[in-house]
């Protein structure tokens, strides 16, 4: 078998749909693939609809809603390829794309990690790679100072005639890796719930001198939000785990006093800055954000106070927060 594509669902059937039709269609006359949906316990019922209309692919019924990285490991955990795809739900693939992704990884095993350019329905492009966070790369202002000082760097870290750039990550909605890597990296760290579990994979990658590298001549179509944006609770959720998992990000990869001054600063932006916002939002405009604001404060609240009685930074949505209360 020479490629599992594994996808997390979580009451993203409309656009899952869209995306098992275009594996469906995989002929695979150039390469053998497998498809493997974790469901994270939807408890909605359509998982048994979706295994009547495409028998041909493995649904495994999470027993929790553990999150991407716990969903992406229990995938991983029974898959058969030599190399992974890890895939959103939100995604529409073709056949060619995915080969030629595959072929590169194969012939460029420097490169621990590919990924390749996502676009809209519009054919409308987004960067689904990044720099590591950093002192310097927090704020919109600090990365646009950095790629002006960091000129040349960035410039060697872009091959341009084979269409190909070296970010420090890469988006975990659009993920190759030869799967012998992926069990020496010991898969995604389920301290994470949603969110830089992705940054982390390639943080690691990186420190164990593997390259990552993302090809913008190949395109996948990526509609953003179909887990994530199911209602406004959903919403301010997973807009919390954002902020959530960048803490624990930098616990992990920052120490000493860069690290308590990025913490110092999140922490700082998020309960300063963000009540003056919710503040703001709640005199000024009568809207469905006002709700999305306060959860996001309070709930960020709750995570700071526990933080701090825990003395750990880790997500308490979390398997390994459940199985260690």
């Amino acid at each position: 078998m020479d490629l599992s594509i594994i996808i997390v669902n979580y009451r993203g059937w409309t656009h899952l749909k869209e995306c098992l039709d275009s594996l469906a269609a995989f002929t695979g006359t150039h390469f053998k693939s497998e498809v493997i949906i974790i469901d994270n316990n939807s408890s909605d019922g359509f998982i048994d609809e979706f295994k009547l209309n495409w028998p041909g692919f493995k649904f495994i019924l999470n027993e929790v809603n553990g999150g991407f990285a716990n969903g992406c490991n229990l995938g991983s955990a029974n898959a058969k390829g030599e190399y992974f795809l890890f895939l959103n739900p939100d995604t529409v693939a073709s056949e060619r794309e995915i080969e030629i992704l595959l072929e590169r990884a194969k012939r460029n095993p420097e490169n621990y990690i590919s990924s390749c350019r996502q676009i809209n329905k519009k054919g409308e492009g987004k960067n689904a790679f990044g720099l590591f966070p950093d002192l310097g790369t927090l704020t919109g202002i600090g990365r646009a100072l950095y790629r002006v000082l960091n000129k040349k760097k960035i410039a060697d870290r872009t091959d341009a005639e084979n269409n190909v750039i070296y970010p420090d990550w890469v988006s975990g909605s659009v993920m190759m890796i030869k799967k012998e890597i992926f069990l020496m990296l010991e898969g995604f760290d389920e301290d994470f719930w949603m969110y830089s579990e992705d940054v982390d994979l390639c943080r690691r990658a990186r420190d164990q001198h593997g390259e990552i590298a993302c090809y913008s001549d190949i395109k996948i179509q990526h509609n953003h939000g179909g887990s994530s944006r199911i209602n406004l609770k959903t919403t301010a959720l997973t807009k919390t785990e954002v902020i959530i998992s960048g803490h624990l990000y930098i616990s992990k990869h920052k120490s000493g006093i860069s690290g308590f001054l990025i913490q110092s600063y999140l922490v700082f932006m998020n309960l300063i800055v963000g009540i003056v916002m919710t503040l703001f939002s709640i005199l000024f405009f009568a809207s469905p954000k006002i709700f999305v604001k306060a959860t996001i404060y309070f709930k960020l609240i709750a995570y700071y106070f526990g933080a701090l009685t825990r003395q750990s930074w880790i997500s308490p949505r979390s398997v390994n927060f459940i199985k260690n209360c």
